[in-house]
């Protein structure tokens, strides 16, 4: 999910959003990237009708 690209089953993923960031698949890797260089961890989980991710950063 992380990956650059990624889109996801067709099913889940909607097309003609108009949001931005809605069709390159770079929004969640480029979080990954941010999260990574600051030492911190990324996760997604499950959440009811969508999802609910959580990113952890160490104190400085």
């Amino acid at each position: 999910m992380f990956d650059v690209a990624f889109r996801g089953e067709s099913a889940r993923t909607p097309t003609g959003t108009g949001r931005p960031g809605s069709g390159g698949g770079l929004g969640l890797a480029i979080v990954a990237g941010l999260v990574a260089a600051h030492h911190g961890t990324v996760s997604v989980a499950n959440s009811g009708v969508g999802c609910c991710f959580t990113v952890t950063l160490p104190l400085a």
